[in-house]
Formats: structure tokens, C-alpha cells, sequence
């Protein structure tokens, strides 16, 4: 082929080939065969995408139904048991496809959401992301997935690029989940907000500590929310998202003895999850490092009714108002599966809006932070996800399906799949944070799960 061949650009889905790039995109953009291809495209993989659910369903029952049989038995059954291990391959092999229909799915939003965008800034969220960097001594890599799977909307977001500098010049990096609820208003403010007031916090502070980071850490938190709050008074605006956030940072150097250490502060507010991997002999061990906040444990309900609010079980524990509050023009009885959130006015404030009998705020901003030293040789990677892959998978199975992949991007995007082929019904989102030591060996040096 010679150099001066023209490339094509072509329309996959619509068989036609373009001059250039601009008249491609307004293909994309205008032509109305393009819109029925897009249309047509989506109905096709919705329809068997609901042909694999009602599937898997079916061979669930069916092995449901052997196991009863299999535990009435006095001897073991081998034709039962080879049944058993066929239907168990048939549904392996329908949840495979399940996920590769949605992919399938997810790929086409995203493009079309690129597509509307023209070209004009970034789209709201990313199907997925890596961010490669160093802090002290040590290389980081994240990797991050993102499917809006069943909802109608995707209201999750994450951050793997985050960057603060402490007083005393050092770099401290993080990562992010956020997982919006009621709107994306306020998960697209806090995209923007949190990192920008983090950094006001922290550089407010005379160095760097691990107290002096924990407080900067609450005081962005409460100050982002504060913020965020007066922009939903005027916008009658009911939008909250919850927080899963992980920084890390050189461990002292006197203290670390020239050896490859970091620190690592997770703070949470809401119910995703921070769970690390560690070796433990010949096994990985999972370790949680944050506690869900919902409404039913214990000291949540607690301060949850202390200030006047309402748990109740109804599917899951939710906080609720005492009574209707009047917000927008209308009467609303709301509630909310979790116990702390940024946003979610009314939650905040439910006296301004006619719930006379409370006292105070029944969701809070006020993050619950941990910190801990990372030792490179014991602990492997650190997850982060919201709540549509905790309710499928165990912290265990979570680590498993990250631990069969080489590196964070991979492990991210498998565990995403992993969970909406068990069913999960909501947004899905994880970030793993792998590390290694800068002073390995070349071929060694990215960082690595398995």
C-alpha cells in the first residue's frame, strides 16, 4: 500500500464510508439511518440479554431442585450429580454471555454519549480509567471500571488521579469512588469540588501528619458538603452521593529506614467499600478497611433517632423523616438506604421543611477515616467499589476474581462484570490500586495482582 492512500472512516454499523472525520461524526450526530442502527442495535441486545436472565433463572431452579433431591438421599445419586455439574457449566456459560451482551451495551452508551457530546469536553463519567504514578518510593498503578448495567441511569464516578501537595512539598496521591443517588448533581459537583477543597484543607496545615491529614481530610468533607448544600437550597435540589476515598503518602523516612513505605488513609461516607488484599503464607487474606453506614447498625440508628429520624426495615434499612416534609412545592415521606452522604438536603435539614420534632441532621457528612502503614511485601492491592458489587460479592470474592488478573485495570474491569453476571441490578464501579517497589528490577516494575 502506498503513503498517500487515503484512510477510510467508516460506519461499522451503518455500512457507509466517509471522506473524512467531520463527516463521519455528523453521520454519528445527524443521520437518522444511524439513530435506527443505534435503535435497532440496542433492542437486539436487550432482547437477549433478557433471554439470558430468564435462562440462568431457569437453571438455577433447576439445580435448586437436585440439590433438595441430593439431601433426601441416604446414597449419592451419580446421575443426579452428573446432571448437577452439566447445569452448573450451562449456567457458567449463559452468565458469560449475559456479561458480554451488556458489554456490549455499555460500549454503545458510551459512544453514543460521546457522539452527543460532539466533541465539546469531557462526558459525564467513563466507561474506565488508569492512572500511573510514584509517591515516595513506591510506583502506583489504578485501574477503574464503570457500568451503568440495569438502572436507567449511571450516577457512579471515580477519580484515579488524584494529587494533593502537603505543606512540606511531599506528593500525595488518591483515588476515588463516588456513587450518586436522587440525580447526578451533586456526584458531578463533588467531581470538581472535593479534590479542590482537600487540597485548601491540607494546605492550611503546618505539615504533614497523619492527625494534620485525618483533620484536613473531615474538614474538605464537611466543607464540600456545606457548600454543595447551599446550591441545593436554591435548586430545591434532592441529589446526594456517598464516598469511598484512599490517599497515600511517604511514611517518614527516619521511621521507614530507607525501605519502600507508604501510609494509606481510607475515608468512607455511605456504603462503598475499601477491602485490602494481603499475603498470609500460601493464601490471600481480605481486610476491610471501612464500615458500611447504613441506618440500621447500631450506632447509626442510635445518633439517627437521637436526632428525631425514623429506621425502618423495608427491603433494606432506611432512614426516613418522621412525617411528610414539604420540599419543591410537594409533600414528601423520604428515605434513604444509607446513614451518611454529601448532599441529600433534606436529610440535612428536615426542620427547615416542616419535620418539627427533629433535632438535627439524620444523614451525616462527617467521613469515618482509617489509617494504616502499607507493607509491600505482604499487602497485594486495595479495592474500591460501591455498593452494586458488595451486595453480589464477599470481600473474599472480590479479592478472588482481582487476584486471577494481571494488572489494576484488568482486575477492575473483571470484577464489574463478575457482578453484574450475578445479578447485581445497579450501577457498578471499582478502582484496585496496585503497587510495587521502584527499586525492582525493570521487568519488575509495574505493578502487578497476581
Amino acid at each position: 500500500m502506498t503513503d498517500n492512500v487515503a484512510p477510510r472512516y467508516i460506519c461499522f454499523l451503518c455500512k457507509r464510508k466517509f471522506a473524512s472525520a467531520a463527516l463521519l461524526t455528523k453521520h454519528k450526530q445527524l443521520s437518522e439511518l444511524h439513530r435506527r442502527n443505534l435503535t435497532k442495535q440496542e433492542e437486539e441486545n436487550q432482547q437477549r440479554k433478557e433471554e439470558l436472565r430468564q435462562a440462568v433463572a431457569a437453571v438455577k431452579r433447576q439445580l435448586q431442585e437436585i440439590e433438595v433431591s441430593l439431601s433426601k438421599l441416604e446414597v449419592a445419586d451419580e446421575g443426579l450429580i452428573g446432571q448437577r455439574t452439566s447445569l452448573e457449566m450451562k449456567c457458567r456459560q449463559a452468565m458469560t454471555e449475559y456479561g458480554q451482551v451488556q458489554e456490549r451495551l455499555e460500549v454503545s452508551r458510551h459512544q453514543q454519549l460521546c457522539e452527543r457530546q460532539g466533541g465539546e469536553g469531557n462526558p459525564p463519567w467513563s466507561l474506565n480509567g488508569a492512572h500511573e504514578t510514584t509517591v515516595g518510593r513506591l510506583l502506583m498503578s489504578a485501574g477503574a471500571a464503570s457500568w451503568q448495567g440495569n438502572k436507567e441511569v449511571q450516577e457512579d464516578r471515580f477519580l484515579t488521579d488524584v494529587e494533593l501537595q502537603a505543606p512540606g512539598g511531599q506528593r500525595i496521591v488518591g483515588v476515588i469512588v463516588f456513587d450518586g443517588h436522587s440525580g447526578s448533581l451533586c456526584v458531578d459537583i463533588m467531581m470538581d469540588w472535593l479534590p479542590r477543597n482537600l487540597q485548601k484543607c491540607l494546605s492550611a496545615k503546618p505539615a504533614l501528619t497523619e492527625e494534620h491529614l485525618k483533620n484536613a481530610v473531615t474538614e474538605a468533607c464537611v466543607l464540600t458538603d456545606d457548600e454543595f448544600l447551599a446550591k441545593a437550597r436554591e435548586k430545591d435540589a434532592l441529589d446526594g452521593t456517598t464516598m469511598i476515598l484512599c490517599l497515600l503518602w511517604p511514611e517518614d523516612v527516619g521511621r521507614a529506614q530507607g525501605k519502600s513505605r507508604c501510609r494509606l488513609l481510607v475515608a468512607n461516607l455511605g456504603d462503598s467499600r475499601a477491602v485490602i488484599c494481603r499475603q498470609q503464607g500460601q493464601h490471600l487474606g481480605s481486610f476491610r478497611l471501612s464500615e458500611d453506614h447504613k441506618p440500621g447498625r447500631p450506632d447509626e440508628q442510635q445518633r439517627i433517632e437521637g436526632n428525631g429520624g425514623v429506621v425502618d426495615m423495608q427491603g433494606v434499612w432506611r432512614v426516613f423523616t418522621p412525617g411528610p416534609a414539604t420540599f419543591g412545592g410537594r409533600s414528601l415521606l423520604w428515605g434513604l438506604a444509607v446513614s451518611r452522604a454529601f448532599g441529600d438536603l433534606l436529610m440535612k435539614e428536615p426542620q427547615r421543611y416542616g419535620c418539627t420534632n427533629c433535632s438535627g441532621a439524620l444523614v451525616s457528612a462527617m467521613p469515618e477515616i482509617t489509617t494504616c502503614g502499607l507493607n509491600v511485601s505482604e499487602d497485594r492491592f486495595l479495592v474500591l467499589a460501591c455498593d452494586g458489587i458488595w451486595d453480589v460479592l464477599s470481600d473474599e470474592e472480590a479479592i478472588s476474581v482481582c487476584s486471577e488478573h494481571k494488572t489494576a485495570d484488568l482486575a477492575a474491569h473483571a470484577l464489574v462484570r463478575r457482578a453484574f453476571e450475578l445479578g447485581s441490578d445497579d450501577n457498578l464501579t471499582a478502582v484496585v490500586l496496585a503497587w510495587s517497589a521502584e527499586d525492582k528490577a525493570e521487568s519488575e516494575k509495574k505493578p502487578r495482582l497476581d
